[in-house]
């Protein structure tokens, strides 16, 4: 069993979404997202040429789903255990045989992530509210292993200093390294405020980020009961340790 956590927690994605939209600062840095639909599928997918389908509701990336608009017709789709190149005509049913009829689906604007050493990565921005004030105790990048179409600590995901992350998108160069930074750190901090105007008893945020081949931020999710395993494997145990106290002290 997971921790028990005396404090809000908003599982759906979408009710997530549909609050952050609203704030204009936060809009332009949103992936456009829709309920999964037949239509709405083939729509997406035209349009950005890739998607990720994944549930409303749970974490650790199970469930995703990953297509990818290749030549003549020809459609990628990857989940956590298969990939396989299909006609237009096969993808629906490829889909749907691996969604569970009991949950809902959302379909996301797949986005063209920066790499390091050859793989995807993205950003998690841990977030805290012991007292009245949102707190960033950690930010770290996770890379996807080998294969795999999500950088989740429990499918393989590395986690690395956020420093390294920023750096090698910056092709080594510190000011724009440093110019990234505090952008997210910004977009943060208006995320936490956001959604804790909504959802009043909220305490812990794990805010999941991804950096494009240009340098664009996407918010991919908010997580309002994060993970924190993926910092105790960080070199410095200080990020860690000091996330942990300040949890105690919140629950």
């Amino acid at each position: 069993m997971g921790i028990i956590r005396p404090y809000q927690q908003i599982a759906s994605k979408h009710l997530k979404t549909q609050v952050l939209e609203k704030n204009m600062k936060i809009r332009p840095y949103l992936p456009a997202t829709i309920w999964y639909h037949s239509q709405g599928l083939h729509q997406m997918l035209s349009r950005f040429g890739s998607v990720f389908i994944k549930p409303d509701k749970g974490g650790g990336g199970g469930g995703a789903i990953k297509l990818t608009l290749l030549q003549r017709g020809k459609i990628a789709c990857q989940n956590l255990y298969s990939k396989k190149i299909l006609p237009s005509y096969e993808v629906e049913h490829w889909v749907t045989k691996r969604m569970n009829p009991k949950r809902k689906y959302l379909i996301q604007q797949g986005i063209d992530l920066a790499l390091i050493q050859g793989r995807p990565f993205d950003l998690r921005v841990n977030m805290q509210k012991p007292e009245k004030n949102w707190l960033i105790t950690g930010m770290c990048a996770k890379i996807a292993a080998p294969g795999k179409i999500v950088t989740n600590h429990c499918q393989g995901g590395k986690p690395v200093h956020v420093e390294k992350a920023f750096l090698a998108v910056s092709n080594q160069d510190d000011y724009k390294a440093k110019s990234l930074h505090i952008e997210l750190y910004t977009l943060s901090k208006e995320i936490a405020k956001t959604l804790n105007h909504r959802f009043t008893s909220l305490k812990e945020l794990g805010i999941d980020v991804g950096i494009d081949k240009n340098n664009k931020i996407w918010i991919f999710e908010v997580n309002t009961r994060p993970d924190f395993k993926m910092f105790r494997d960080l070199s410095d145990k200080r990020i860690y340790r000091n996330i942990m106290k300040i949890h105690r002290r919140i629950v």
